[in-house]
């Protein structure tokens, strides 16, 4: 097969956008692209838009960070890949970003291809739900509901898309991403291959999975295991968590959720007995597989701490808000000064769940 190769054009009324392809076949403007991809030729002609300088803060809900030297914006599997060869032939590095909910980005931007995927189908058939990676978890939980059936109504908790809920294996109220995946479609991006991988190879841990470990499998889509349930207490569910949530955490804010991991009594340099022992309030979590985060950064009385125009929310402390026009850089410095205020007070070091884009 040839190599992939770039043709440029500047007819196109909306502004310069370059096409990828090895086969390229232009209509007069900005019309028709039949391309071959790294599997051969697809099956449908279509075209692969590629923009220049698209600030990122647009497409993450803390609405910080700069400019991306390329941007495409795609939904089926078949983009995703043609935009990940568009990096490849650059040379430069590529990163997805879904619901951009779980994302910090550099003020100096990401000299790369940021490949926003976003939407998407998804679909019942029996117990099984079948979701592209960009569909919301969200719109995921009430598409389940619809067809009666449960075990993912915690995903409605869940701010990010599918693909990023398995890749950091989201959870909350009881439930994590590991429970209910059955098998993910991925593009290797090393091996040019697609292929799919079991649950049990997604080697899924608190916040954690292989694609954390192996960050060139890019997930396409997934099938969930669900199970049939009484519609009317699915629902009933969906609605308390959303009532629980509302109340709890800063929804409808500039905040990229919960900054740190919850903490593992299995972390090392923890003595529970001793730690429960200085700390007595501690005990509450003794059965407890973590010790919230958040509970540590209240302790420490960090609410409301602020640096330049972000602070922790006095709602929930595992939330960094971004008051408007906030930067990256008041977020890291924010960061930095609890978790070693924690440390000090504690000895206890949080961990970031955030994704750092640019740094």
């Amino acid at each position: 097969m040839p190599a992939p190769h770039v043709a440029e054009t500047n007819d196109c009324p909306i502004g310069r956008i370059l096409f990828l392809s090895t086969i390229l076949q232009l209509d007069t403007g900005c019309n028709t692209i039949t391309k071959r991809g790294l599997n051969g030729f697809f099956k449908e002609t279509y075209m692969i838009k590629i923009k220049e300088n698209i600030s990122l803060a647009l497409y993450t809900v803390y609405k910080i960070g700069g400019h991306a030297r390329f941007f495409a914006d795609v939904k089926k599997s078949e983009d995703i890949i043609e935009a990940i060869v568009f990096a490849k032939e650059k040379h430069l590095p590529f990163v997805i970003i879904g619901a951009g909910s779980n994302m910090l980005v550099a003020d100096k931007g990401f000299f790369g291809v940021a490949i926003h995927v976003g939407g998407g189908e998804v679909r019942t058939e029996g117990e099984k739900l079948f979701t592209d990676a960009g569909v919301m978890t969200a719109r995921a939980v009430v598409a389940s509901a619809k067809a009666g059936l449960s075990g993912f109504e915690w995903g409605i908790g869940v701010p990010g898309s599918i693909g990023g809920s398995i890749r950091g294996n989201a959870g909350c109220f009881g439930g994590a991403m590991k429970d209910v995946v059955e098998n993910v479609e991925i593009f290797d991006s090393l091996s040019a291959e697609r292929r799919m991988l079991e649950a049990a190879r997604c080697e899924f841990s608190y916040r954690h999975s292989v694609f954390k470990k192996h960050p060139e499998w890019i997930i396409l889509s997934a099938v969930l295991s669900l199970k049939k349930g009484d519609q009317k207490q699915i629902q009933q569910r969906i609605r308390e968590i959303t009532e629980a949530r509302a109340a709890k955490q800063d929804i409808g804010t500039k905040s990229c959720g919960c900054i740190f991991k919850n903490i593992t009594w299995a972390q090392k340099g923890i003595q529970k007995t001793e730690l429960i022992e200085r700390f007595p309030w501690l005990a509450d979590f003794r059965d407890s597989e973590n010790i919230p985060a958040s509970l540590l950064i209240d302790r420490a009385e960090l609410k409301g701490k602020r640096v330049g125009r972000v602070y922790v929310s006095p709602k929930h402390a595992n939330y960094f808000v971004n008051e408007g026009e906030a930067t990256a850089e008041e977020v890291v410095m924010l960061i930095s000064l609890v978790k070693d205020t924690v440390r000090r007070k504690f000895g206890i070091s949080l961990e970031e769940e955030i994704q750092y884009v640019g740094f």
